[in-house]
């Protein structure tokens, strides 16, 4: 079984390898998926860069990759869900770089037959943050206006989406080029973060603020929009000076989130959301390369995709 590992940390270049492993066994409570596409995402490079060895140990050669989709082969006793045969889409702790993957059934959902499979493996990571922010980490307390910073990007551009599903009236920023992709995918309002004060210009409209940058400026632009008493909530990290009364989040995974219901959330939406994909590249160690250093420049708007040939 080819994958597509880290001997270390380091480069692309340098530490990505490909490797012939063997077969996991299926217990009663996992499931045997052939992917057919997984997805890069920042994450994995922050990984392979050793930025989280302070927190997560890593054994070496690691195969990376949390997001997948594929078909059924194999199945435990114990999940009644999902048959073989069965498309599905898969959440994994690790190891979707690869021909297949062993997982726990409550980390898949099956595939619409209607979402391409570039779509069902590059959605999973920031529909579970856009789902589970809206949905439990802010839930009621959201309000009707809406602020998202960064929605072009893959998070950003699902949550203008889901909240218009909601009914939301949302503003949002983004770089002057994702103007038209913004617009497109239902914003109300917009602003060019990198042409016009986001911040004057939506002064005090928001009820809730969402940062869904990579950090940075974007936080003082944030607190101008927040209305006072709103949330603020960040992907990153939270303004280190809250210049404004309101309640501040910072998001992250929980235990408490539930993968399958999640997923089915998004399956259940999957004729009324889009995902930008910018790249769908071969199943070769050399796409790997070239997707890890692709996020670690300046990437277009949408997801890298690595896709097996059909």
């Amino acid at each position: 079984m080819k994958r597509f590992a880290i001997k270390d940390y380091g480069t692309a270049k340098d530490v990505l390898i490909e490797i012939e492993a063997e077969p996991r066994p299926v217990d009663d409570t996992h499931v045997r998926v052939a992917l057919a596409a997984f997805a890069i995402n920042p994450y994995d490079v922050a990984l392979r860069q050793g930025a989280m060895r302070d927190f997560r140990t890593l054994k070496f050669p690691y195969v990376l990759g949390n997001d997948g989709a594929g078909v059924v082969t194999e199945v435990g006793s114990d999940v009644t869900h999902v048959k073989v045969g069965d498309e599905v889409i898969v959440h994994a702790v690790g190891g979707t770089y690869g021909e297949e993957v062993v997982v726990p059934g409550k980390k898949l959902v099956k595939k619409p037959k209607s979402m391409s499979w570039e779509v069902a493996a590059g959605a999973v990571t920031p529909w579970l943050t856009t789902y589970n922010l809206v949905t439990h980490l802010v839930g009621d307390k959201i309000g009707e206006t809406v602020m998202i910073q960064g929605a072009s990007g893959a998070v950003g551009s699902l949550l203008v989406q889901f909240l218009k599903v909601q009914g939301k009236t949302v503003l949002a920023s983004a770089s002057k080029r994702n103007e038209a992709l913004v617009r497109q995918i239902g914003a109300d309002q917009f602003a060019a973060y990198d042409e016009e004060d986001t911040g004057a210009i939506f002064a005090d409209q928001a009820d809730t603020v969402i940062d869904a940058t990579k950090g940075g400026r974007a936080g003082e632009a944030g607190m101008q929009i927040m209305k006072t008493g709103g949330n603020f909530v960040a992907l990153n990290d939270l303004p280190s000076e809250q210049k404004k009364t309101g309640n501040y989040l910072s998001f992250g995974p929980s235990k408490d989130y539930s993968d399958v219901e999640a997923l089915t959330a998004l399956t259940d939406l999957a004729d009324k959301i889009q995902l930008t994909v910018a790249e769908v590249l071969p199943f070769t160690l050399e796409s790997v390369v070239a997707g890890h250093e692709t996020l670690e420049g300046h990437p277009l708007a949408g997801k890298i995709i690595i896709k097996k040939a059909e």
